[in-house]
């Protein structure tokens, strides 16, 4: 579904975004939007177009990584006009997490040319979105080596997707569910401290901890998380209800 504000967004990013569509998050009350981006189209310019700060941490940023804080950025202001409210500037924590304006709780991604986020005035939940490039060469070498152990590993040739495509849905359901915990947990905390209970499934994967990491979030619990594929990116998001 796309939105005037979408189309606005689109037309005042002069090419730097493209395809911007609310999807069916599947969480009550909760939008999620997503879009590509062309870092190719980007400039220092955009930020003032699109009425996003740029913060002064990335100053000396190079620019792939100031077009992946804008597209992320611009998704929110997306995200905010799927919610029906007018687009609020979204901080950063020194964790470099968002810092969301009060009564929004929700989660950004980005990575190759595809951004997304996740968004809700729930605030009674937190929320975890990661969107990858299906992965191959060295990439899928890295997951396969540093994210997943050998029971996940002996999963990835089982379900209806390829390898690559499964080690990277585990890999991004980890990095969703992180985001997810991490308000809660208040601290990092390691791949192996999640893992992937079955192969993925066409629209669901499921992974559990393998170690209590708070007292609401024990060894052993479970985390249906929704998945979406296309031919070079995966997608993976979920909401975890806070204590």
């Amino acid at each position: 579904m796309t939105t005037p504000f979408f189309t606005d967004l689109q037309t005042r990013a002069r090419g730097f975004l493209s395809g911007i569509a609310q999807e069916d998050s599947l969480i009550s009350g909760a939008v999620l939007v997503s879009a590509s981006y062309d870092e190719a189209a980007f400039s220092d310019a955009l930020f003032a177009q699109l009425d996003i700060p740029q913060p002064s941490t990335l100053s000396r940023a190079v620019p792939r990584r100031k077009a992946e804080f804008l597209a992320g950025r611009a998704m929110t202001q997306a995200a905010m006009a799927g919610l029906g409210l007018p687009p609020r500037p979204v901080d950063t924590t020194p964790s470099r997490a968002p810092l969301w304006p009060e009564g929004l709780s929700g989660s950004i991604s980005h990575a190759r040319g595809r951004c997304a986020c996740l968004l809700s005035q729930d605030t009674g939940r937190s929320f975890g979105i990661d969107t990858e490039a299906i992965a191959e060469g060295r990439s899928l070498d890295a997951i396969l080596s540093q994210t997943l152990s050998p029971d996940e590993r002996a999963l990835l040739t089982q379900g209806p997707h390829p390898t690559n495509t499964n080690a990277t849905l585990a890999f991004s359901a980890k990095e969703a569910l992180f985001k997810a915990l991490y308000p809660q947990v208040g601290h990092h905390f390691g791949f192996d401290a999640a893992e992937l209970t079955d192969p993925p499934g066409d629209t669901s994967l499921a992974l559990s901890l393998t170690t209590s990491l708070t007292e609401t979030l024990p060894k052993g619990r479970r985390f249906d998380i929704h998945l979406r594929c296309t031919s070079t990116h995966i997608l993976t998001w979920l909401a975890v209800p806070t204590p």
